[in-house]
């Protein structure tokens, strides 16, 4: 039995209305999420799974993911972030998979090697698609799980792990820990609409969820990573452990690598508070207020810096109530220093949106982008190795 408690370019204009309240309208504050608890669970409702299974399931995956799938990684317990992409380089999935082999309720239905890909709802048939693509002769079989079949929950807080006798699970578990960025907690599947069993703290919703994974700076899903545009190192898919720079071949390889080893990365995805024009200080800590309601623009948005005219400083990719996620150059925006040049950050700087709402009203925010501690936690590592290999 299943752990009991178990593309193509996407237009700019679809995204701003992906998700009820990252819509460009005013938003009351009774449509706004509470804060997230700090330690709770949720069922992700706009996550699918895509069930792949077969004796050459690991081989045909480890051609197109940017994580390392050996052999061995099939009959593991502990699923893995990971992301595909397209001939240049750019993503069209970010994914987590879950091996499944070990799990009794698949060992007694298939006799081979399998995974779930846990993915972007509105983008699972799209994935599909790519996936069979790919398939040639290798010996798989694929399909997109029926909704309420199987479903993904995320817990945080308390100290849960993946395996029976730390959790008390009635059967081994599908799932991982997400290892995205510290504190993110677990990614557990379950069968027939059970919720994961001594699932710490309270139930919350997919909306609560996403404001705790945007306080954290974790981007996800199409909305945020979009699909044929976004590169994997400025969508932080490197920093949240989403790609082996030492594995063998796949799709996208090539500028993935060059990025890595010779190329600077001068934008990332960063989480963002917004603010009224009117505010005399910029905020000095990132934090999410539900009784803030604030009208926010379109995804792709630009930003710029207040009172001076240049290029674009960033874009603004999603929003709830007051914080955000944006694609920031980090040497406008942040005190992160990428090269021995000089800085354009100024602590005085601020910078602003600037938009046509529905009927041609002007309007204008404030932005400020946050760096998060485990980013630059990642930089130094970053730094400590080229200098190693200098």
């Amino acid at each position: 039995m299943l752990f009991r408690t178990l593309q193509p370019h996407t237009c700019r204009s679809c995204l701003a209305s992906r998700i009820r309240y990252f819509s460009a309208t005013p938003t009351a504050h009774s449509d706004l999420p509470p804060p997230p608890p700090p330690t709770g669970f949720a069922r992700l409702t706009n996550r699918a799974l895509i069930h792949i299974h077969g004796r050459d399931a690991a081989h045909y995956l480890q051609g197109l993911t940017t994580a390392n799938i050996s052999t061995a990684t099939a009959s593991s317990q502990s699923g893995f972030y990971s992301s595909l992409l397209n001939a240049q380089g750019r993503v069209l999935h970010d994914v987590f998979i879950y091996p499944t082999t070990h799990s009794r309720y698949f060992r007694e239905k298939y006799d081979d090697p399998g995974f779930l890909i846990d993915v972007d709802k509105t983008h699972a048939e799209t994935l599909r698609a790519h996936l069979k693509r790919f398939k040639l002769r290798a010996k798989i079989v694929l399909r997109v799980v029926d909704t309420g079949e199987w479903d993904v929950w995320a817990t945080w807080g308390g100290e849960r792990t993946t395996d029976n006798e730390s959790s008390g699970l009635e059967s081994e578990p599908v799932g991982c820990m997400d290892t995205r960025a510290p504190g993110m907690g677990h990614r557990v599947v379950t069968d027939d609409g059970r919720k994961p069993t001594e699932s710490p703290g309270e139930e919350t919703s997919t909306e609560t969820y996403d404001v705790r994974r945007m306080l954290h700076g974790v981007p996800q899903g199409h909305s945020e990573i979009i699909s044929g545009e976004a590169l994997p190192q400025e969508s932080n898919i490197d920093y949240m452990g989403g790609i082996d720079f030492r594995k063998g071949c796949y799709v996208g390889q090539e500028l993935t690598i060059r990025t890595h080893h010779t190329g600077v990365v001068r934008k990332r995805i960063l989480p963002v508070q917004v603010y009224r024009m009117e505010d005399e200080k910029p905020p000095d800590t990132l934090k999410y207020d539900p009784e803030t309601s604030l009208e926010l623009p379109g995804a792709a948005q630009n930003i710029a810096r207040v009172n001076t005219r240049g290029r674009s400083a960033g874009k603004w990719l999603t929003g709830v109530g007051n914080i955000g996620l944006a694609l920031c150059r980090l040497e406008t925006m942040t005190d992160v220093r990428l090269t021995e040049e000089a800085s354009q950050w100024s602590p005085e700087h601020e910078f602003k949106m600037s938009w046509q709402a529905e009927g041609g009203e002007g309007k204008e925010l404030k932005i400020k982008a946050f760096v998060p501690e485990w980013h630059r936690n990642r930089i130094s590592v970053r730094d400590m190795h080229r200098q190693q290999n200098a």
